[in-house]
């Protein structure tokens, strides 16, 4: 056999043979079957009666260069074979995003606002730190070291005050306890979020998912015929009530105040709300067993059934509907199909059920 670098070859034939049978790697196989072939050349040499073939040198036969297999051969032989299948990858291009402005990027996506595009995060980086990236590596780094994506937010009215907010979350034990202390009936309490929302015949979008070069398709309708439909939630135990109207304003929700109250009758129902003016309206008869809990302006933010409505119209989306009976019926499918504790798990949120420990204990 041709092979002029002699190198002796320490592992038996059935442990190699093991490794070759568990290799994970083309590479890993090729330089086991090298020190195979050796092994099985050495065992020839010794036994003539093997029949083992001759006269081929391990290049030809494993189809690589001399140099590489000598190369090989000579790491074998001073690391041994955990050396031999150890690949070393070329360190590559040294990034042009030092890891400060790594750091800084991280922080600029941990902001709510984000960026809009891949595009817009090159600006940033070629304004701030005088870096030209392009818009690959850019995507890469985002999208793949750094864990971000493009996702669809969701929208805050400019008129929403954020210190509000943190009070209203902050003091909520402080306001249930004041409300219980002078209000209180000695009925057992409960605590409910409350919201309408608006569901028609327009078809509700959303995202698609199709193999890439697919542009995904949707068929619409633009019917305008709609229903509003006024829900409760209660976070802690996920129970809900559902009533349907035709209009939003302080008639309907009189009347759904009444229904909820004859409904739950045993109970003091704590209610959060919004400023809607139909929720404030003087023409309004608060039952004797509601208080409600009115939260900051313009924040929806703050109301977990809000969660609630964004699974319910994932649930309908792209379904192409008729007539409002049409889609009463589905809807109806879908309400009856959401557990309690799929709403619990939806609408618990930490600030509401701590306020609630907190005020209750």
């Amino acid at each position: 056999m041709g092979n002029s670098f002699r190198v002796q070859v320490h592992e038996s034939c059935e442990e190699l043979q093991h490794r070759l049978r568990h290799a994970a790697t083309g590479s890993s196989k090729e330089r086991l079957q090298m020190l195979y072939w050796l092994k099985k050349e050495a065992i020839c040499s010794a036994d003539p009666r093997s029949g083992a073939p001759q006269g081929t040198s391990l290049a030809q036969r494993l189809g690589r260069d001399q140099s590489t297999v000598y190369r090989w051969l000579k790491r074998y032989q001073k690391g041994g074979i955990e050396a031999l299948l150890e690949v070393q990858t070329p360190p590559g291009k040294l990034s042009l995003i030092s890891p400060q402005v790594m750091n800084r990027l991280e922080e600029r996506l941990r902001e709510p606002q984000g960026f809009k595009s891949y595009s817009q995060i090159q600006q940033w980086l070629n304004q701030e730190f005088r870096i030209v990236v392009a818009y690959k590596t850019v995507h890469k780094i985002v999208r793949y070291k750094l864990n971000a994506k493009l996702k669809v937010p969701r929208p805050s009215s400019i008129k929403a005050k954020p210190e509000a907010q943190e009070a209203f979350k902050k003091n909520l034990p402080q306001i249930i306890e004041i409300l219980l202390r002078h209000l209180g009936t000695g009925q057992p309490v409960r605590y409910w979020c409350e919201d309408e929302s608006r569901l028609g015949l327009k078809t509700m979008t959303c995202r698609i998912i199709t193999l890439k070069g697919v542009k995904p398709q949707g068929q619409v309708s633009w019917q305008r015929k709609s229903f509003y439909l006024y829900g409760l939630v209660e976070p802690v135990t996920g129970e809900s009530f559902y009533w349907e109207f035709s209009r939003l304003d302080a008639q309907c929700f009189q009347k759904f105040l009444d229904v909820f109250s004859t409904t739950y009758s045993n109970e003091l129902n704590l209610i959060q709300m919004d400023n809607g003016s139909f929720h404030k309206s003087l023409s309004l008869k608060w039952p004797d067993n509601i208080i409600p809990i009115f939260q900051p302006p313009h924040s929806p933010e703050l109301n977990p059934i809000e969660r609630l409505w964004e699974y319910i119209k994932a649930q309908l989306s792209w379904e192409q509907c008729t007539s409002l009976d049409e889609l009463r019926q589905k809807l109806k499918q879908v309400l009856e199909s959401i557990s309690p504790d799929a709403i619990a798990s939806l609408c618990g949120w930490d600030y509401i059920t701590s306020a609630l420990l907190s005020a209750t204990s």
